[in-house]
């Protein structure tokens, strides 16, 4: 049993990952609704770095396409965040075939450290987690036949209707695919789990010196390419889930013990033994985990789990100690931002959704 050392947890509680920190002014009421438009299921491309947060959302949206409210369309990874190179394919693919989608096509992308490369002892981690759960240790790794940016690209171009994105890892993947031709106008919404605009960063560890804390993961990884994302995608399409909104979504021991009562379908299942990991588990007892990505991936289905959001122009800063920071810049690009979430709400329709109940 390997478990998390003791001097990354105190470098995570010393960073303050908990995120106290509160909205500084009010937020408007969410109108609500389902979030499916008419016309059939919605067109979905789903980028991650795959962590134990991502693999768990692949589960929820697997299940999402199941339930015919969802089309996944395609599934690709970066190679530059949280999931260790090669291993992120690989667990993509394996979430894939145990919830019987092993045809959806999957690619990966963005090769090297990154900017800001990931803290090695959290990449560590999340492979021992993700490994442990998805028991894919001796899995080969096929070399994808597209890269990433190609085959979102191939997915927005040849889908019945304009595609929604979600990206939930460092935004290169995205970047580039939105600089491809055609790929842009086929895009109807981008759902971005990223940034905090009123509360603390997340950074930790080997990721804190030289650095505020300002910054969420995501957007610090890669700035360049956060920033490119936003001015590339069309007005209106992009909506944010930053620290804001995931701080009112934590990952608790009395959630996972429902989960693991109620595992009716694939989805379930997996979500439960990423969960339990005994890595996972001990800093879930913490207090300081959340569901970051699967909550951007509940506001593209279900419209009303966001309480509050706000249309905001946002920019991220290139350099310097707050590099990596989303602010809000009267000249930065208009985005939806979500600031609040119905912890209940949420809960009920993740458990829902990844046990196959409509």
């Amino acid at each position: 049993m390997r478990v998390l050392p003791r001097r990354t947890v105190a470098a995570m509680l010393a960073a303050g990952v908990v995120l106290a920190g509160q909205w500084a002014g009010p937020a408007s009421a969410a109108p609500s609704g389902s979030g499916r438009p008419a016309g059939g299921p919605v067109p979905v491309v789903y980028d991650s770095d795959m962590d134990f947060d991502d693999a768990s959302t692949l589960a929820l949206l697997c299940e999402e396409h199941k339930l015919g409210r969802i089309d996944l369309r395609a599934v690709t990874v970066a190679n530059n965040g949280f999931g260790a190179p090669g291993r992120a394919l690989t667990h993509a693919r394996s979430v894939l075939e145990q919830c019987g989608l092993p045809r959806v096509p999957v690619a990966d992308g963005a090769t090297g450290a990154g900017v800001n490369p990931a803290p090695p002892e959290l990449v560590d981690t999340i492979e021992t987690v993700l490994t442990g759960a998805l028991d894919d240790a001796d899995h080969p790794v096929p070399p994808s036949p597209l890269g990433a940016a190609q085959l979102i690209g191939r997915a927005a171009r040849t889908a019945p209707r304009d595609v929604v994105l979600l990206a939930t890892g460092p935004m290169t993947n995205l970047a580039d695919a939105l600089a491809s031709p055609g790929v842009r106008d086929r895009v109807a919404r981008i759902y971005v789990m990223g940034g905090a605009l009123a509360v603390p960063g997340n950074l930790y560890g080997s990721a804190l010196p030289g650095f505020d804390n300002s910054q969420e993961f995501n957007m610090w990884m890669d700035p360049p390419s956060a920033r490119r994302m936003l001015l590339r995608a069309r007005p209106g399409t992009v909506h944010v889930v930053p620290l804001d909104a995931t701080r009112f979504v934590p990952i608790t021991p009395d959630f996972v013990a429902r989960l693991g009562a109620e595992q009716t379908a694939p989805g379930a299942r997996i979500a439960y033994r990423i969960a339990s990991q005994p890595d996972l588990a001990a800093l879930i007892d913490l207090g300081i985990m959340y569901w970051w990505d699967a909550l951007a991936a509940v506001w593209l289905v279900h419209d009303d789990i966001v309480t509050a959001r706000r249309t905001v122009p946002i920019s991220v800063v290139q350099a310097g100690e707050q590099s990596g920071r989303t602010v809000v810049d009267r000249y930065g690009a208009r985005v939806r931002a979500a600031f609040e979430a119905d912890r209940a709400a949420f809960e009920e329709r993740f458990l829902d959704s990844l046990n196959g109940r409509r």
